[in-house]
């Protein structure tokens, strides 16, 4: 998550005192883990210690984090003592906790320094039974050491001592139906060399295909004792029986549908050999509960289709370490007759039928002194079904569940411990990363990288991506400063991994481990020793005949100022004369002498680099120019401007504000031009002008003006809201440096908005050829300031028309719906010139009703301060609405409402009925649909109101239209994203079509998001199905492209005709058809058979979607039309009149 509050600063008294100097590099939340780094030094002191305070209410979490860790970035910068080890990094574990703030607390000579880093919310559901979990992470504690994994990267020879080769042991099959199984469970069991006797016990089988089977396999097999019941004795005790028989043996309890492989035997048997305390040893398998491979607690399939064999050979690599678990699992269980013969058999008489015996007798052999172990270097293929009819597999769980517990009242503790150490978690990982290796051999990319973020990062985050979505494999290796070693982050479709390297010898054996086809040098600043990294990189390039590219992002390579400003602060255009170079190197840093030795070393290096690379991609033709300008001609350079994705036009018609509005983009500092912003702002006040200027970002440098102001980090999609929020005129681009592309200026022009920039480098040869662009020759704040004085971008805006008007809103919540209802209703009225403020009903105090013209009320349920709200607005003038988008309000009609009966709305008739009564006393209402209008005129008759439909914002259409996928195979992808479990029995509307159309077309498949319940007919189709938890709005519409066809089903009540058709116009802004429900309200919105389908009945939806699964093209005629009516009708730059008019009346 994008940090919500700009980093706030010490104030002046202070860091004048203390010489202070800071900046943050990364500072995110993310998948509960809050990491931030950065650098952090005084001139005058050296600081003591540094921790992160995470505050969750009232209640403060100190965690010390890493600090004075090397940043000789830093010092080159500030020549400063202090500097030399001024970093710091943290990362903190953030659970259980919906949201939360953090401070950054320096320390120097006992003073604390507090630094705000934000309040943050939490995508994960909080259990209130439970404390917010709050701890620091070790770094490192998350990565593999290559070395070692290279070492281990071998088959092991199985060890089992002669001495146990004459060791009898009884392998027990019991058989109910299950013949499609046969061949390979009885063929694999034949894959070992230990002695066995092999006991099938047929328990009355009704196929009658089974019992010729077994005999035909018996007579053949003298090792075999075939048994064969005169009547049905049930899973336990047909098992009991070849227990008994047993007697004095060691067992192999295997069920019909397993596959084993090579050497199973040994190995299963060998913990129970060794050791007499062993009661029962489980191998890994794809489907068992505790030892389930490659996700714990789950039924997978053979991870990405390799064979049995092949994912064995994995497992046979690892040391098994024997794991004590809380039951083994029956599916292939080795028992010890040691622990047969004191505590005896299965329970029958409790678990008869099967489900839960294999537990309650590792349970009862723990309780005797005896562990059940693990067994890690075995897996076995785990078929599922051969034992039991799956239609009793329900009744037996739910029954036997109760009667374990109560024999075993701690058994679920135990199992949920182990599942929350999980204490085999490393073998699972080390052994599916071996796997993905295998299968992704011919599409490997490796790319250099810092690690201080910022612009070629996040260039290099979009590449990879892309390269994902192809089917790449992609590791990104970065020089860690903290613990001075090597970084390697492995991506592969949904898997992530992290390793390390201590030397960059072991690091160029990493890349020949990891078999990388193509390096991508994207930078290369802060790695040590480079003149060594450069050419081990070229001999690997040689050696191993692999692609090398280098991504020209800054001018590193041409001189290690890195941005080309030299010893007097200014851009030195690399100068003709060698001497000025000399000089310049000599006194920039004093550090470059003593790593790099001379100007002269550093360009033989370089271009002997650079001269052997199969491509040098730079991004603007000054970037071009100055490469030839340093190393002569380059026959490997092309130009490559940057593609930044849709951005979305202003059309600017309105001022909010009186001032005339300088926006500046991204991170300012000094080479970005902050001293050219400070002269601007100097010069403004002098000359008396009314203007401000507005960083869309925030400044690494204090800018101490009251005509000055920032907002904080930003998310790329947030720059156009922004933009109209603040009411930018025009933008500056101040940079003193070339830049090599410049992606501020490409989104400030996307936005069709004026810019001006100096006449240097990339900005300029964009700029020049674009109409609203102005270009200044004088590189200072003054000639700015002249520019802007005499454009005509002034003159216009003193002309535009200026409202001052002003809507205030008053939330009760801040959910999914607040953000169509409150931000989007917000941004619609921005684009009419209409300001607002909103203020969530919690944080409301006391208010000033004068400046606004009506207030909004949205989902307010409490009476007592909501009514007090609506006297003083009415006393102060003011109109209030309620905006309202759910058929919340008249519980007698919505109480027979399945969802409703659910725990979480126990108070909800009580919440219904409070909302009535507020509404009840608003002066008119803005609501989503027409049928919700005809419901709050039929209950609130003579008042007005207004129909605003949920329409997507700014930001909606950035994350929407910037994401494009390719389609990587021939399956056809069905989606349905609900949000909540409240639309368990809208699915069900469609349940019996899905199933049929996936029973006829094997290409079928399924996408789930969201936390409803699929029915467990779908198990069938396991393989077929991906689910997704509840994810943030951003990236729903990642997550909406991967589906083909958007699934909107809804149930046929006057409640769910209230609603609008949000998930129709989601998916149409990422290009995807939907087929929904049939109802008269979206029947207004969706034109069926050309921007979507309505279906009335089970047969209908099954028709149309057999048509949408045969034809690619239908489905992008749909699509295409859909997109084309949601950018036409349902974006912010549209409002109904009437909606405007009433707020602003």
């Amino acid at each position: 998550m994008i940090m919500k509050e700009r980093i706030k600063m010490f104030d002046k008294i202070q860091r004048k005192s203390l010489g202070i100097k800071c900046a943050i590099d990364i500072c995110q939340y993310e998948n509960g883990v809050f990491c931030v780094k950065g650098w952090m030094f005084s001139g005058k002191q050296k600081m003591q210690r540094m921790q992160l305070v995470v505050e969750v209410g009232r209640v403060k979490y100190p965690v010390d984090i890493s600090s004075h860790l090397k940043r000789s970035d830093v010092y080159r910068e500030f020549q400063m003592e202090n500097a030399k080890k001024s970093g710091f990094y943290g990362e903190v574990r953030i659970e259980n906790v919906e949201s939360f703030s953090v401070n950054l607390v320096s320390e120097f000579n006992g003073q604390k320094n507090v630094w705000k880093l934000g309040k943050y919310k939490s995508d994960e559901k909080v259990d209130p039974q439970k404390q917010p979990n709050i701890e620091g992470i070790d770094i490192g504690d998350k990565e593999i050491e290559v070395m070692g994994l290279i070492a281990s990267d071998k088959l092991r020879e199985v060890y089992y001592p002669n001495d146990y080769k004459s060791e009898l042991i009884d392998v027990i099959v019991p058989v109910y139906n299950g013949y499609q199984y046969f061949d390979a469970l009885f063929s694999s069991i034949e894959k070992t060399e230990m002695k066995y006797r092999l006991i099938i016990l047929n328990d009355c089988s009704p196929d009658e295909r089974v019992l010729p089977y077994l005999k035909e396999y018996a007579g053949k097999h003298s090792e075999v004792i075939l048994i064969e019941n005169e009547t049905n004795l049930g899973f336990v005790k047909n098992v009991n029986k070849a227990l008994e028989l047993a007697k004095g043996h060691h067992v192999a309890l295997v069920n019909s549908d397993v596959e084993l492989p090579e050497l199973w035997l040994e190995r299963l048997m060998l913990p129970i050999l060794e050791s007499d305390d062993v009661a029962s040893s489980t191998p890994y398998t794809n489907c068992g509960t505790l030892v389930s491979f490659p996700k714990m607690g789950e039924d997978n399939s053979l991870f990405k289709d390799f064979t049995l064999a092949e994912i064995d050979e994995e497992f046979q690599k690892i040391v098994p370490r024997y794991a004590s678990l809380p039951t083994g699992v029956g599916f292939c269980m080795g028992m010890s007759k040691n622990a047969i013969e004191k505590i005896g058999v299965l329970d029958a008489d409790s678990f008869g039928m099967g489900y839960g015996e294999e537990n309650d007798w590792c349970q009862r052999a723990i309780l005797a002194g005896y562990r059940n172990v693990q067994v890690e270097n075995l897996f076995v293929y785990h078929k599922h079904g051969g034992s039991f009819l799956s239609e009793d597999k329900k009744r037996y769980l739910e029954e036997h569940a109760k009667i374990l517990s109560k024999k075993h009242p701690t058994y679920n503790k135990q199992v949920a411990h182990f599942f929350a150490v999980d204490p085999n978690k490393d073998i699972r990982k080390l052994v599916k990363y071996r796997l993905l290796k295998k299968s992704e051999s011919e599409k490997v990319i490796v790319a250099f990288d810092h690690d201080i973020g910022g612009g070629a990062t996040s260039y290099l985050n979009n590449k990879q991506r892309e390269y994902l979505d192809k089917g790449y494999v992609f590791y990104v290796v970065r020089y860690n400063y903290v613990q001075d070693y090597y970084q390697i982050f492995m991506h592969a479709d949904k898997d992530k991994y992290e390793f390390y390297v201590k030397t960059q010898e072991e690091l160029m054996k990493a890349l020949q481990f990891f078999g990388a086809k193509e390096l991508w040098i994207n930078e290369l600043v802060t790695y040590p020793t480079l003149y060594k990294l450069l050419e081990r990189i070229e001999e690997y390039r040689a050696q191993n005949e692999v692609k090398l590219i280098m991504l020209l992002h800054d001018y590193f390579a041409i001189c290690p100022t890195i941005n080309l400003v030299n010893s007097d602060k200014k851009y030195c255009a690399i100068p003709e004369c060698t001497q000025a170079c000399k000089h310049c190197f000599a006194n920039v840093h004093p550090d470059y002498v003593r790593d790099y030795q001379s100007m002269e070393e550093w360009r033989n290096r370089w271009g002997h680099f650079l001269k052997r690379c199969d491509a040098i991609l730079v991004f603007s033709n000054d970037s071009d120019r100055l490469l030839k300008k340093a190393y002569g001609k380059l026959d490997n350079v092309k130009v490559m401007p940057h593609q930044i994705g849709f951005m979305p036009k202003l059309d600017k018609k309105y001022k909010t504000t009186d001032t005339f509005n300088i926006g500046l983009l991204g991170i300012l500092n000094y080479h970005k031009g902050a001293e050219i912003v400070k002269e601007l702002l100097k010069e403004i006040e002098r000359r008396g002008m009314n203007a401000r200027v507005v960083l869309i970002g925030y400044s690494a440098e204090p800018i101490n003006s009251p005509l000055f102001s920032e907002t904080g980090r930003y998310a790329p999609d947030s720059i156009p809201a922004l933009t109209l929020k603040h009411d930018i005129d025009m933008f500056l681009i101040p940079s003193i440096w070339p830049e090599t592309f410049c992606y501020t200026a490409e989104e400030i022009m996307k936005m069709n908005m004026p810019i001006m920039c100096f006449n240097i480098g990339a900005p300029v040869e964009r700029v020049v050829n674009y109409e609203k662009g102005m270009i200044v020759d004088e590189m200072s704040g003054v000639a700015v300031v002249d520019a802007i004085e005499a454009s005509e971008v002034m003159a216009r805006s003193k002309q535009m028309e200026r409202k001052e008007k002003s809507v205030l809103f008053i939330a009760g919540e801040e959910s999914f719906a607040s953000r169509y209802r409150v931000s989007h209703l917000r941004e619609q009225l921005l684009m009419q010139g209409i300001s607002s403020k909103c203020i969530m009903l919690d944080k409301f105090k006391r208010c000033m009703f004068k400046p606004y013209q009506s207030v909004v009320l949205y989902r307010v349920a409490d009476q007592k301060v909501v009514n007090k709200i609506i006297k003083q607005a009415h006393r102060a003038g003011k109109e209030v609405y309620y905006d309202i988008d759910d058929y919340i309000f008249n519980y007698e009609n919505i109480k027979h409402l399945s969802f409703l009966k659910g725990k979480e709305y126990k108070n909800f008739e009580a919440y219904s009925k409070d909302i009535k009564e507020i509404m009840a006393s608003c002066d008119g209402y803005i609501v989503s649909t027409n049928t919700l209008k005809d419901a709050i005129l039929k209950d609130f008759p003579g008042k007005p109101v207004c129909i605003n439909r949920n329409v997507s914002s700014l930001a909606m259409q950035i994350c929407s239209l910037r994401r494009t996928l390719e389609k990587k195979n021939d399956k056809v992808y069905l989606g349905y994203f609900s949000g909540t479990k409240t639309h368990n029995a809208d699915f069900e509307k469609i349940k019996q079509p899905l199933l049929n159309l996936m029973q006829k077309n094997e290409n079928v498949c399924l996408l789930v998001g969201g936390q409803i319940t699929l029915p467990e007919e779908f198990n069938v189709y396991k393989d077929r199905i991906e689910r997704f938890k509840l994810i943030i709005w951003k990236k729903l519409p990642a997550l909406i492209a991967k589906a083909d066809i958007n699934l909107m089903p809804l149930e046929d009540t006057f409640f769910h005709a209230c609603k609008s058709e949000n998930k129709w116009m989601e998916a149409a802004l990422v290009h995807v058809p939907t087929v929904a429900s049939w109802n008269q309200e979206l029947q207004r919105a969706i034109e069926n058979g050309v921007d979507g389908y309505l279906c009335k009945s089970e047969a209908e939806w099954e028709e149309t979607l057999e048509q949408l699964v045969e034809s690619e093209m239908l489905r992008k005629q749909i699509a295409d039309a859909a997109f084309r009516k949601v950018m036409d009708k349902y974006t912010t730059f549209h409002v109904e009149k009437d909606v405007v008019d009433m707020l602003t009346k």
